[in-house]
């Protein structure tokens, strides 16, 4: 299929996805949207994933397979990101599924609406399972953000403005010049994300799950360690220094987001900590430094923890024995 420019450009991070990425192509040839390029970049995985997606692309100009040394999901988004060409930007995991109508959805509605960016809702499923996609609706259902209402949607850190790229699309001009943070073990989409919050003029969310998640054990996220909750720290704290500046919070406003921040730590921070994950001498150095700077940023994590699990919190931070935090 020929086309001038493309709508939509999709760019698909390729690392060890040699199980997954299949289906997840698929997804994409399934839309019923046609109008994409679809720009996959093989993060130097070793398992036959570049492989397969280079299978898969034969005959179809709209896929483009490209090969880079391993440097991590950011450095394989912002290779595409650079050649991307399409009037809107979209991203899919190797191992997640788009319904045939996802981008059909959400480039109606940033057409419709003329915002620089459209959010939809996911559904997660299992690691050999299939997610229990629902139709779209039959009518426009988008909520509509204006700058201030982006604004009070980002103060309220995930429960406002979600984060995960995946289940945006992008106007292209938004996202010029901001690049994903190289380096950055997890947390990538969170820190990109918030970024370009401040650029938004226009927010639209539809209030339909067209992104299927999969909840696959190789991830980061699941498997939460030492540079990871590391990673997640400095996340948390360059977006609580930067963003209530740049958005131009009130008072109330940047209380309640770094409040937000600290609730999202017990979570996040404080449970896999319990949950047992091992920190070397040096790690453990590098964390309290980090949790210490998140402090200084106004977010501290102890606020949202009971009496006792904040004692112990304060003996573990001090000693870095886990026994201290092992309820």
């Amino acid at each position: 299929m020929g086309m001038e420019r493309p709508e939509i450009s999709i760019i698909v991070p390729l690392y060890k996805g040699a199980s997954f990425v299949k289906a997840a192509l698929n997804s994409v040839f399934s839309q019923s949207f046609e109008a994409w390029e679809c720009i996959c970049v093989d993060d130097d995985s070793r398992d036959g994933t570049g492989e397969i997606a280079e299978g898969l692309a034969v005959g179809d100009r709209r896929v483009r397979v490209l090969h880079q040394e391993n440097g991590g999901t950011s450095v394989a988004r912002n290779t595409a990101l650079d050649v991307a060409s399409g009037r809107y930007v979209a991203f899919l995991d190797e191992d997640d599924i788009y319904h045939p109508k996802c981008l059909e959805v959400l480039h109606s509605a940033a057409v419709r609406s003329g915002a620089d960016a459209v959010g939809m809702d996911f559904v997660s499923f299992g690691e050999s399972a299939s997610p229990a996609f629902c139709d779209p609706p039959s009518t426009a259902t988008e909520v509509v953000y204006d700058v201030d209402g982006i604004r009070e949607l980002a103060s309220k850190w995930y429960d406002g403005a979600p984060w995960e790229v995946w289940r945006h699309v992008y106007r292209r001009e938004v996202v010029d010049g901001i690049r994903f943070p190289a380096g950055v073990r997890i947390e990538q989409d969170l820190r990109w994300h918030y970024e370009l919050l401040p650029r938004f003029k226009k927010y639209v969310h539809v209030p339909w799950a067209g992104y299927g998640w999969r909840l696959n054990s190789n991830g980061g996220v699941l498997n939460p360690h030492a540079d990871n909750l590391l990673s997640e720290v400095d996340s948390f704290r360059c977006i609580a220094e930067s963003l209530p500046r740049q958005m131009g919070f009130s008072e109330e406003q940047t209380r309640c987001f770094k409040a937000r921040i600290a609730a999202w730590c017990k979570a996040a921070i404080v449970a896999p900590v319990r949950g047992g994950v091992r920190f070397s001498r040096r790690d453990f150095k590098a964390f309290r430094i980090a949790v210490e700077k998140l402090e200084a940023a106004g977010v501290d994590l102890r606020t949202a923890l009971g009496l006792r699990k904040r004692i112990l919190w304060a003996l573990f931070m001090s000693t870095g024995i886990e026994a201290f935090v092992r309820l």
